[in-house]
């Protein structure tokens, strides 16, 4: 699944660049994987792995340097943490698969993908920007690695304080087969009883998943949507869980229309919408219930 971290990055609409580039060499000890394809004006969640001798770093001390490069001389903007963030759905070396019914399998492959760094970064201005990212292995031991990101001056992606789109997604009533809808194997139900625009009509939040588990060229949507799982016994009587496949029918040739419609150009997403139709939170590529849970508390105010 370390692969999945190199991937999250390029899996995107042809035509489209990534928005971070590594700057040469490429070949350096340490070596930032990148996941979050979308950086726009303003607050983002900035999410990556860090590689370094061909392993995964786990949580370190890890500080984002934000350079302005706009000008002849590069200028230091600020200094954010970034947090790692451990992924629930691993136990030892193996991703944990859970069902619809709650019970959990492990997968017979191994991962060393156990968690994500993410920093919130704040981007002034529309262009290019200079990151340094600092790790600290030990006392006195710090190592940097550099790469350029560009901000968006909008969003293509809707953004948080948003409208939702109200989209009228296919739901498990509208199928006489589950798979047609869900790639999960097996298809989770609990995952397609509502559609967006009826949530939205009702005042009910939402929590809405884009993934394509058989299908994802990220290869880390079946992980995601196995962290939002295990937050319906604790929040499925409050909030509706949607999961919307990124491709029709199982095919990869052509976009479900409420993908198209959300304008969103990689894979995974997930949205946290509130009783008022407004985007309150997202989140992209590899995502955790620790972050998850708490954008929804947020949302339904609870303490």
């Amino acid at each position: 699944m370390r692969a999945a971290l190199v991937a999250a990055a390029l899996a995107l609409a042809p035509g489209e660049a990534a928005a971070a580039e590594l700057l040469p060499p490429p070949t350096a000890a340490l070596q930032p994987l990148i996941t979050t394809t979308e950086l726009v004006v303003g607050r983002n969640r900035f999410a990556f792995g860090l590689l370094k001798d061909g392993s995964l770093l786990p949580a370190r001390r890890v500080a984002v340097r934000v350079y302005d490069i706009g000008g002849d001389d590069a200028q230091l903007v600020s200094v954010v943490p970034a947090t790692y963030h451990p992924l629930e759905v691993i136990q030892g070396d193996r991703h944990v698969h859970v069902h619809p019914d709650g019970t959990r399998h492990l997968h017979e492959t191994a991962t060393d993908v156990r968690g994500i760094y993410v920093a919130d970064l704040t981007l002034p201005r529309a262009g290019s920007w200079g990151l340094e990212i600092a790790v600290e292995h030990g006392p006195g031991a710090v190592e940097a690695a550099r790469l350029s990101v560009d901000a968006l001056p909008h969003a293509r992606a809707p953004a948080p304080g948003t409208t939702a789109p109200r989209s009228r997604n296919r739901v498990a009533s509208d199928v006489g087969d589950l798979r047609l809808i869900d790639s999960s194997e097996p298809p989770d139900p609990r995952l397609h009883q509502t559609r967006i625009a009826d949530a939205i009509r009702q005042g009910r939040p939402q929590l809405i998943v884009f993934a394509t588990p058989k299908y994802c060229t990220s290869r880390v949507c079946g992980p995601v949507l196995d962290v939002v799982r295990t937050l319906i016994p604790a929040y499925g009587g409050r909030v509706a869980f949607v999961h919307e496949e990124v491709w029709q029918a199982g095919a990869t040739q052509r976009l479900s229309p409420t993908v198209e419609e959300w304008n969103l150009r990689s894979e995974p997403w997930i949205f946290i919408v509130d009783g008022d139709g407004v985007i309150r939170a997202r989140f992209e590529g590899v995502t955790t219930r620790h972050e998850l849970e708490a954008a929804l508390r947020q949302t339904l105010r609870l303490p």
